[in-house]
């Protein structure tokens, strides 16, 4: 659905230049004068997490040389902020889906909002990108049993897991982190009052009602792992819708453990069990089910050191063959009705998944999107 979260680095500046970068970007606010709005607020520090609403703009004069060493250097800039939120005020829905259209205009105004020219976007290097999908389920209710179904551990998928009650998870590695979260909370404790203030309480209001239903579902593509994919830190110019779209797929099919050979996936007590009786029989359907029961309550880790070996990995094989997921199911609640949607998944395929760019974000993407198209791919500093 759209990019969110992003952090580029300049080429190297002018010392004149990142002098004035660094005038304009400590006052931190840019307030429309007839009205008194707070149009963009900027920091010269890390962001707070990725829920913050402000351009963090850094200059710096150091790199991390060989052995960890910072080496001093001629100043660049280090840019960070949500673009989702930049182009519509909020990130609930309809974001920008392409990348170098969407960073060749973020450079472009946020340069014009500090009154300085800066490098091409094309040319920046690209630090973090998060990947970012929206599903709509029925409720509030459906959304934290989907995420309170959800059986991890304290890993998985080689990832430390954080839980935040039926309201968040957070997969945290090295290269990718994985996050799941119900969207009405983090709105109304991170945007809410500032949606208020600019654009007032009855679109606040919509906003909330919206994303009370909405499971956002992210993928943080790191440093690390852009790194190690281009074999060294990628130009805008070089990351690619695809590239970062078969990130987020990968990243989600290990965690959500989709089924094989195109089949859906269910998750809910009465599919899985309709799925089993159909594809195995009565008996083997019977064990299976156990097995699945088992990991939908206790979780993977609990079952894995309770069956043998040959049996834990035959009927992991057997219910994956089957789409049958553990993870995110209605098991907890003892009930289905009006809860999670039976084959629910946060992948690109999930018919509830948002798919469309706001008319908003389309408007004031047009012109950058011929910039962008009119350069090269590839572009050396």
């Amino acid at each position: 659905m759209a990019i969110d979260t992003v952090t580029l680095r300049s080429p190297f500046i002018s010392e004149e230049l990142a002098k004035k970068i660094e005038q304009q970007s400590i006052l931190r606010q840019k307030v429309d004068q007839q009205t008194g709005e707070v149009l963009h607020s900027f920091t010269t520090k890390s962001l707070e997490g990725s829920f913050d609403a402000r351009i963090s703009v850094k200059v710096e004069r150091s790199k991390r040389g060989f052995g960890g060493r910072n080496i001093k250097c001629e100043p660049y800039v280090t840019l960070e902020c949500s673009v989702h939120k930049q182009l519509m005020g909020h990130n609930v829905y309809g974001g920008p889906e392409h990348f170098q259209t969407t960073m060749v205009w973020l450079v472009e105004k946020v340069g014009e909002w500090l009154g300085v020219p800066l490098p091409s976007a094309l040319l920046w290097e690209v630090l973090r990108v998060d990947w970012a999908e929206v599903f709509v389920l029925p409720s509030e209710q459906a959304v934290k049993a989907w995420i309170g179904g959800l059986q991890l551990g304290e890993k998985c998928a080689r990832k430390d897991v954080q839980t935040y009650g039926k309201q968040g998870v957070f997969l945290k590695g090295e290269s990718t982190c994985v996050k799941y979260y119900h969207k009405g909370s983090e709105f109304c404790k991170h945007d809410r009052q500032r949606v208020i203030k600019v654009f007032g309480e009855a679109e606040a209001e919509r906003l909330q009602k919206l994303a009370d239903q909405i499971l956002r579902a992210e993928v943080e593509i790191r440093t690390k792992k852009l790194r190690d994919d281009y074999g060294h830190q990628p130009l805008v110019s070089e990351v690619t819708d695809e590239y970062l779209k078969g990130v987020y797929d990968k990243e989600m099919a290990k965690v959500v453990r989709r089924g094989r050979n195109g089949m859906s996936l269910v998750c809910t007590i009465h599919a899985v069990q309709q799925r089993l009786a159909e594809l195995y029989g009565e008996r083997r359907a019977g064990r299976l089910f156990s097995t699945w029961h088992m990991m939908a309550t206790l979780g993977e880790e609990f079952v894995k050191k309770t069956y043998k070996p040959t049996t834990f990995y035959e009927h992991l094989r057997d219910l994956r063959k089957a789409g049958c997921s553990w993870r995110g199911t209605d098991i907890l609640l003892g009930k289905t009705q009006g809860m999670i949607p039976d084959g629910f998944a946060p992948v690109r395929e999930d018919e509830r998944r948002w798919t469309e760019e706001a008319d908003i974000v389309k408007e004031q993407l047009r012109l950058y999107f011929l910039i962008s198209e009119a350069n090269p791919k590839k572009t050396t500093c």
